[in-house]
């Protein structure tokens, strides 16, 4: 199962031990080997012993805190690392400032471990490919300005988002050209996964879409029978 994930090597670095042996036998269980960590210098020790391929570091650490590891660890090496925040805090500008310090994503505690399993799955195969890249393509790239609340197109035109199609786009920026199914999506949204709750969820990406077209552009965001919806372009979200 998973064999073209197998390389992924997980460091993840929590105080709270109860949580740190959820989040390691808990992504065990999803086919990820992990390997926890309480504070920074345990991280550092076993940072050097075996570089790993993505690292899920708590923010609210014992001496030095998450920030500051992802700080260091977004600077110059031998290799991309991925990095995944957790935190209790959830507000926009807790997220912001995480993505800003260097993490590819932020979660908010508590965690759900099959979306953070997915997680970790796609930014792992997103900097393999990076890193297996012989020729540099330039792509379009749509970029996701939470602080704006807006999408902003490969040709410059900003469309501005509801805070549902901001939270939307986030998810989906997680998983680029990958479904994520509509309970996830739900889920995210903190809505109940019934018919009301789903036909909301139809009407506000019938929205987003026609949205786009008003303002001449043409938004790839496509619903996947039986699977959900994907967003089949490059979307980077912004510090």
């Amino acid at each position: 199962m998973h064999s073209e994930f197998k390389p992924i090597t997980i460091l993840i670095c929590e105080d709270d031990e109860e949580f740190l042996e959820i989040l390691v036998s808990g992504l065990g269980h999803l086919g990820l080997s992990a390997v926890g960590v309480p504070d920074a210098p345990s991280l550092d020790a076993a940072f050097r012993e075996r570089r790993p391929s993505v690292v899920i570091l708590d923010i609210g650490l014992p001496g030095e805190d998450g920030l500051s590891i992802a700080r260091r660890l977004r600077g110059p090496g031998p290799a991309p690392v991925g990095i995944i925040l957790l935190s209790a805090r959830g507000m926009l500008e807790d997220r912001i400032q995480g993505l800003r310090e260097g993490a590819d994503l932020y979660f908010v505690k508590p965690v759900d471990l099959e979306e953070l399993a997915l997680a970790v799955r796609n930014l792992h195969r997103r900097m393999r490919l990076t890193v297996q890249a012989q020729v540099p393509v330039a792509q379009p790239v749509h970029a996701l300005d939470p602080l704006r609340s807006q999408l902003v197109f490969p040709s410059g035109t900003s469309l501005p988002l509801t805070a549902t199609e901001l939270r939307i786009l986030e998810l989906l920026a997680r998983c680029p050209g990958d479904s994520v199914d509509r309970d996830a999506i739900l889920d995210h949204l903190g809505q109940p996964q019934d018919l009301a709750a789903m036909q909301r969820l139809e009407t506000a990406i019938s929205r987003l879409r026609a949205k786009a077209r008003r303002s001449g552009e043409s938004l790839p965001l496509h619903a996947r029978h039986g699977s959900g919806y994907a967003f089949l372009a490059a979307l980077a979200v912004q510090a």
